[in-house]
């Protein structure tokens, strides 16, 4: 058997257009004291990612410093997330199945400065917590 071909381009077309719809239906005001990340209620600690679901939904409220304070590269990773949906919708419309290639210019003016936040994160969150 078979399986049959993955079109990349709508898969990513729907999760990261699933997400950007999901952040706009919950609403922001009700999330704030939610928690849901695993990780949390594991070792009753913050990590990195902790708070992205509520700084996505403050973000999509357009409420740019609650997104900073539930966690600071929410933001990067929520520009991504609008770029990545952008370019499949439009590769979807031009019937292709692959997604096209970033630009390495826009690719490292992003990977370096989210590589930072989420370094910074992590010494914030467990290095401090766990080690100092």
């Amino acid at each position: 058997m078979r399986w049959p071909s993955i079109n990349a381009t709508a898969i990513t077309a729907a999760v990261t257009g699933g997400a950007l719809v999901v952040s706009a239906i919950l609403p922001h005001g009700r999330v704030d004291d939610m928690s849901l990340c695993p990780i949390s209620y594991i070792i009753g600690h913050e990590c990195p990612f902790c708070g992205m679901s509520r700084g996505f939904v403050a973000l999509t409220h357009l409420d740019v410093p609650g997104a900073l304070e539930f966690n600071p590269g929410s933001p990067l990773i929520y520009v991504a997330f609008l770029y990545m949906f952008w370019s499949s919708f439009k590769a979807l419309m031009n019937g292709k199945t692959m997604m096209p290639s970033v630009p390495k210019k826009l690719y490292y003016g992003w990977l370096v400065p989210t590589l930072f936040v989420f370094s910074y994160m992590f010494y914030l969150r467990v290095v401090k917590v766990w080690w100092l």
